[in-house]
């Protein structure tokens, strides 16, 4: 929103980068000015749009002096401000990567109290989301705006896969509200997941429809690090297939040298330890009912999976522990459990940087010493970011 503001425009310089993915400058009161739409060392006119008692934030209407590493947003919908899906297209590829590693380094540094991180960000192929949840607007698919409960109907979106975004622009979906799309990319299985009317979603004959009420037995399958999943309609998946295969590679690398028998924690449908760890993980634990069953089928009889909350979990003891929490991390729960498995290893999976540094603040307290982070750049063209962590006792 950059209309209808009671401040004046100001003019300002960009410093780095923050964690939510706005650059950070500062108003001549000394306040910190969250600024969407510029990049760190820019000159630019600036809408304040809010104002709080410790910090501001605000919108560029106008770039001064640009950073080389600036670039003409590809997707009309984030050109035109009004998706704010892709909020940092209009930044390189390569600088996108140095931002997000200097954010998690920063929140180590700021929040876990690590003087001199380890993190590395390799280069990735930029593959693009077979997962995607869209609003419908007469029956139409798009997203919402940035902080913003307006939709739009998107007529492009080059951030899914083809195969999603030719069901994204040409699919009617009736009296529906809300859809989600999946892909299984390596067997180009489709699945339309609708809180509307099924029989009035139009697509090719193909795609699986199915009810958000009542999806039943409906699964789409993937293969990722050379194994087939079955991820059912209400199950968690990573958002890409190039994705997936970087996590489950990092997530190798991790667990390095660490022996003995793998526990699994919100293990979703058992991709990480059954992908990185498959002849040495021995149990998996998550909450989701749907995500439950499928690890039961992708891991066999040999894995025992847990349905529990995992800070609810009594630990037993393990060698090796992998846990990739929600955005919120570990928390003192989650770290006191990991605590109680008594292992040497972890491998933890973050996908806010803040509460990276917050678990790594807290795992110190209990003796563990961070080692190395990757960041994965899993959602290009986006401040989002998953981060792999490994720690030792």
């Amino acid at each position: 929103m950059t209309s209808g503001s009671e401040y004046s425009p100001v003019e300002l310089r960009t410093d780095r980068m923050a964690t939510g993915g706005e650059a950070v400058a500062r108003l001549d009161d000394g306040r910190v000015v969250f600024v969407r739409g510029a990049l760190a060392d820019e000159l630019v006119r600036v809408e304040i749009v809010e104002k709080k008692k410790r910090f501001a934030r605000g919108v560029v209407i106008d770039v001064v002096e640009a950073s080389p590493h600036r670039v003409t947003a590809s997707c009309s919908h984030a050109l035109s401000g009004e998706c704010g899906g892709c909020d940092w297209m209009h930044i390189g590829s390569d600088e996108q990567r140095s931002y997000k590693e200097a954010i998690v380094v920063e929140q180590l540094r700021r929040l876990g109290g690590i003087e001199r991180p380890d993190v590395v960000s390799p280069a990735l192929d930029r593959g693009r989301r077979t997962t995607v949840r869209c609003h419908v607007t007469g029956g139409q698919a798009g997203y919402s705006a940035r902080r913003s409960d307006q939709s739009f109907v998107a007529d492009e979106c080059g951030a899914v896969d083809p195969r999603l975004e030719e069901l994204l622009v040409n699919g009617r979906f009736g009296d529906a509200t809300e859809i989600a799309l999946r892909l299984g990319s390596a067997t180009g299985e489709r699945m339309i997941m609708t809180n509307g009317t099924s029989e009035l979603v139009g697509v090719p004959d193909d795609v699986l429809v199915v009810s958000a009420a009542d999806p039943g037995d409906a699964a789409i399958h993937d293969v990722v690090a050379g194994k087939t999943w079955r991820v059912s309609a209400h199950s968690f998946f990573q958002t890409s297939h190039g994705g997936a295969e970087a996590l489950v590679a990092a997530v190798g690398r991790g667990l390095g040298q660490s022996e003995g028998p793998v526990l699994d924690l919100y293990a979703g449908v058992g991709l990480l330890g059954g992908g990185a760890a498959s002849d040495r993980v021995r149990c998996a634990v998550e909450s989701n009912p749907s995500s439950v069953h499928d690890a039961r089928h992708n891991l066999g009889p040999d894995v025992q999976v847990v349905q529990s909350r995992v800070e609810r979990w009594s630990p037993t003891n393990f060698s090796t522990v992998i846990a990739d929490p929600a955005r919120r991390g570990l928390g003192k729960d989650g770290v006191t459990l990991i605590d109680g498995t008594n292992a040497s290893h972890l491998v933890l999976v973050s996908c806010d940087p803040a509460s990276l540094g917050r678990d790594a603040g807290l795992l110190a307290e209990r003796g563990w010493g961070h080692q190395r982070a990757e960041v994965i750049d899993m959602f290009p063209d986006t401040s989002r970011l998953e981060v792999v962590s490994t720690f030792t006792r």
